[in-house]
């Protein structure tokens, strides 16, 4: 192959690529701040013409045929750019009737999940006021009905779910995988039998220490509600993907400075009577932007650029969630955060979280070529998010960067603080376990009759949650990772062992100390992972970067 040829026509596709893959982002972000239906066709608009880059079928096969003898290339950066370019192309393979359709129904969906709100007491709520209830309300009947606000956009949004698998099915099989499932990992460079062996790996080892910890936490809601049957609603988290402000139970060693009581290890749990330090307080009144700032200013991170392009606060229209954008790949880098802050302990992680995706792409290395100055990899992205997030509970910076009295902080606090991290994490598995198995089925048959039953069944199975009697609504399709970011929890998972591992290496091998409270933390960060982007797959950014390669065992330990 001539490599000449080749550097020579990625220069001219990036010439195209540039202002399209901007338009993108500009849509996204419209649609996603406004939620109007001139958003929802703008976006439908930039994504068709995105698309066109890449439906050339002669272009496609000269770039099938460079990737398929990219070994011969001596350029490791010249190989890994054919890599990425085919698998861009690849992924866009498809009638253009197929594709546009695609685009509208995923701008509709963005579009219902934004603007949605259910009905509690006859008026409408939203995301945060669901939280709210479900967090600190006494009213079971008030508990039950925010419960059921919140799954009722899954009405709204099932036959648009369905539609997008069936499609999104058709172009899979039309390149010659069984589903869409399937095409996605092949795509996402993810190897499907080692990521289904990681999944039963986390399935076996949190199944007990999970099964222990659900049953001293549903002995916990029944006597604060005084229930014979823990119902889902009773629970402080919709989807029972945190048990943050549920009455967990912590070990009998708590204050002792022993932990042998801890997740995972089979010792004895003890129920404090109440939820451990009540940490949404720490956050009342304070500025969550400040500690942000000062956070990331402790790694020698700069985010004021970013926090004065984002869009933070809560108002009608815009999408009720969070995430981190990157509008196109041009120096200087455009990074911006959605949020709805209000000063509590869910956005105080969710604020560190976003705006550790946001440090990774600002610090790409802009000398790299346009296609290689992205992440990693959504995995490598999530981990540093997850590292960061995890902090707002951690009491070291509750002291150093929160401001905590130490007083407030004691020994007792400090152990339940951590062991409550734990038991998140645990029950942050059971319930990926459950989006992993259940949108394998759905691109399996999206027309199944049953997938109302399915998804409580795998609830039950993974998360030992009853399903409310006679319920049979789709709420499966209330979250919206399933509609607009189909075949993603694999990344939270694989990005909170891979936090682990480098949470480990950075502790032990370069700073010596919490790692968040060192600018030497924040180096090694920049040349490891961030600044080398996608020169690397996945896998050889985490070895080097930790000097090994994925390691499970980190994160287990991690639940001990």
């Amino acid at each position: 192959m001539d490599s000449a040829e080749i550097d020579s026509y990625i220069g001219r596709f990036e010439e195209r690529l540039a202002p399209v893959e901007k338009a993108l982002g500009e849509a996204w972000w419209g649609l996603s701040t406004t939620g109007t239906t001139e958003a929802q066709r703008d976006l439908v608009h930039a994504g068709t013409e995105y698309n066109r880059l890449f439906a050339d079928r002669d272009e496609f096969e000269m770039v099938k045929g460079w990737y398929e003898g990219r070994e011969a290339l001596e350029s490791s950066l010249l190989r890994r750019q054919v890599e990425l370019l085919y698998l861009a192309f690849a992924g866009r393979r498809g009638d253009e009737e197929t594709l546009t359709r695609i685009e509208e129904l995923e701008a509709e969906a963005n579009a219902i999940f934004g603007n949605h709100r259910g009905t509690v007491g006859g008026e409408a709520v939203g995301e945060n006021e669901i939280k709210d209830i479900l967090r600190s309300s006494e009213d079971e009947a008030l508990r039950r009905e925010a419960w059921e606000a919140q799954k009722s956009v899954g009405r709204e949004a099932a036959g648009v779910v369905r539609e997008l698998a069936r499609l999104r099915n058709r172009l899979a099989r039309e390149e010659g995988f069984a589903n869409h499932h399937a095409r996605s990992l092949y795509l996402q460079e993810i190897d499907a039998d080692e990521l289904d062996h990681v999944m039963d790996y986390l399935e076996a080892a949190t199944r007990e220490p999970f099964a222990e910890l659900k049953r001293q936490l549903d002995a916990g809601l029944k006597r604060r509600f005084g229930v014979e049957r823990v119902s889902p609603w009773h629970l402080s988290d919709p989807f029972f993907q945190s048990c943050k402000h549920d009455p967990v139970a912590f070990p009998r060693s708590a204050g002792r400075g022993d932990a042998r009581g801890a997740v995972g290890t089979g010792g004895g749990l003890a129920t404090t009577g109440r939820n451990g330090p009540d940490v949404d307080r720490y956050f009342q009144g304070r500025d969550l932007e400040a500690m942000t700032r000062k956070t990331y200013d402790s790694l020698g991170l700069e985010v004021r650029d970013v926090l004065a392009r984002s869009d933070l606060y809560e108002r009608a229209g815009k999408s009720q969630h969070a995430f981190c954008l990157r509008v196109g790949r041009s120096y200087p880098y455009d990074v911006r955060v959605l949020a709805n802050v209000r000063p509590d302990s869910y956005w105080m992680d969710t604020m560190l979280h976003e705006f550790g995706h946001a440090v990774y792409d600002k610090h790409i290395n802009p000398g790299l070529p346009y296609l290689l100055r992205t992440v990693a990899h959504t995995c490598t992205t999530e981990a540093i998010a997850l590292m960061m997030g995890s902090l707002s509970e951690d009491p070291a910076w509750l002291s150093a960067v929160a401001g905590i009295p130490e007083a407030e902080l004691d020994l007792e606090t400090r152990e339940q603080l951590l062991w409550r991290q734990r038991a998140d994490r645990l029950v942050f598995i059971r319930w990926a376990l459950v989006m992993y198995r259940f949108e394998k089925e759905l691109y399996a048959n999206p027309d199944r009759e049953d997938l109302n039953t399915l998804w409580w069944d795998l609830v039950a199975r993974y998360q030992l949650v009853n399903r409310p009697p006679g319920r049979d609504e789709p709420d499966w399709a209330a979250k919206i990772h399933v509609a607009v970011a189909p075949v993603y929890y694999h990344s939270y998972v694989l990005g909170h062992l891979i936090a682990a591992q480098l949470g480990d290496y950075l502790e032990k091998r370069v700073t010596g100390r919490p790692f968040f409270a060192s600018e030497l933390a924040g180096r090694y960060l920049q040349e490891a992972v961030f600044g080398p982007g996608a020169r690397n797959n996945w896998e050889d950014t985490v070895a080097g970067a930790t000097g090994e390669k994925l390691n499970p065992d980190y994160f287990a330990k991690s639940l001990n």
